[in-house]
């Protein structure tokens, strides 16, 4: 799991962000008509959606579209929240390609799960037609200890005899909507006690504490200390049995990036994207970049073993979000996290429920009680799409629009009849 992070900091130095909560107000009324909704949860058939200043404000059969509306015609098309990629990372050069990219397949949130504190000029100045984000901020890790090996901003370190309230505090003062800690014993490392008080610290702030584990013995590490979240599966060994189970009985969440074991584990093989018609073409040069990028195949992991985990952790009811860690090499914003939906769906899932993972519940886990669902009340962050990907998630690629707070992104097909 190190040689993904050195290489992804290598590309890019991570930053920090807040989410830009602000609603565009439009000055026009939005209507879906007759459009099937994924609200995320479930499917509605045959649905009138009304958009108005950036909000949703009606959604139903009978619903009545009002007069001088701009209407977008629904029949055979899907609309669905805006996806939430729950594992990525931000460059300071390139944070506008980066988030104009994820709005292009869909993508209207980002989670950022490290950064610096260099970047928080990203809340004060605008970034248009960009994806919103929050972050993790500058990561908790020790001395010696990952990131510090990467060639990045200096990274500040938890030493044994420091105040874990202060170093927490600290990181919440610079912007950290959440604190992620680092577990890797590949290098020196956390203390048990260590992650143990983060969390605690963390909590008193009330924030989530997320860790980066790249095993399975450190994933249960992590799980035993309180941890609410890992920040990935692991590829390493064939999950225990009870795995599942043992994290649900802790009530954490898992964020899956199944996609960087397959980028890892595949080789000198055709990657995904270049088997898929259509899908080429619609590549930023950012995309190509990124994806172009290829890893020696690495050694004692397997993709196998990661969709086991995901599918013990299905089994076991916990809650499953849908995260890529772009930019790794092989893994690009927007585009990948279509990808980890087919992958979850691979390891089990339901289509509906690797469209939950992606909407819904990465809202819920993370508080963002205005996004993650076409309801009333919610903010008008859309995705179109020709098709019905609840019932094959490969539809989610014919993508027709993409709304970010009721305002249409730039770069959104034009293809749907608008009236």
């Amino acid at each position: 799991m190190r040689a993904i992070a050195v290489l992804c900091f290598a590309i890019v130095s991570l930053q920090s962000a807040q989410a830009q909560q602000t609603v565009t107000s439009g000055q026009t009324t939005l209507a879906f008509h007759d459009v099937d909704v994924f609200d995320g949860t479930r499917m509605n058939r045959h649905v009138n959606v009304i958009v108005e200043a950036g909000m949703i404000r009606h959604v139903g059969a009978s619903v009545p579209i009002p007069p001088q509306s701009t209407v977008i015609e629904g029949d055979g098309y899907t609309l669905l929240p805006g996806l939430i990629d729950s594992h990525t990372h931000l460059g300071e050069k390139l944070v506008p390609e980066f988030l104009r990219d994820a709005l292009d397949f869909g993508v209207t949130t980002e989670l950022e799960m490290g950064g610096s504190a260099a970047s928080l000029r990203v809340r004060r100045d605008s970034c248009r037609d960009c994806a919103n984000f929050l972050t993790a901020g500058t990561v908790v890790t020790v001395p010696g200890g990952h990131p510090t090996e990467m060639p990045a901003t200096p990274q500040p370190t938890l030493s044994p005899t420091d105040d874990v309230q202060a170093f927490v505090d600290k990181r919440i003062l610079e912007g950290s909507d959440y604190i992620k800690l680092i577990d890797e014993h590949q290098l020196p490392t956390l203390s048990t006690s260590q992650i143990e008080n983060i969390v605690v610290a963390a909590h008193r702030r009330n924030k989530l504490a997320i860790a980066h584990i790249g095993s399975q013995k450190e994933a249960m590490e992590c799980i035993e200390a309180g941890v609410d979240a890992l920040a990935h599966v692991f590829a390493d060994s064939q999950p225990a049995a009870d795995f599942g189970r043992r994290v649900a009985e802790h009530h954490a969440f898992v964020i899956t990036t199944l996609t960087v074991f397959e980028s890892l584990t595949a080789g000198s093989e055709p990657r995904w994207w270049q088997k898929e018609e259509g899908l080429s073409a619609r590549l930023t040069p950012t995309m190509r970049n990124m994806l172009g990028i290829r890893l020696p195949k690495a050694a004692g992991l397997h993709l196998a073993f990661a969709e086991q985990a995901v599918a013990r952790l299905h089994e076991a009811g916990v809650s499953i979000l849908a995260g890529t860690d772009s930019p790794v090499p092989g893994i690009a914003h927007g585009v990948s996290l279509h990808r980890e939906l087919e992958l979850l769906v691979e390891s089990g899932l339901s289509p509906s429920e690797a469209l939950t993972a992606t909407t819904f519940t990465p809202a819920r886990e993370f508080g963002l009680h205005d996004r993650g669902r076409v309801a009333e009340g919610f903010r008008a962050d859309l995705l179109l799409v020709k098709g019905d990907p609840t019932s094959d998630i490969r539809a989610l690629h014919g993508i027709e629009g993409v709304w970010l707070g009721g305002e249409r992104h730039s770069a959104s097909p034009e293809g749907q009849t608008e009236h």
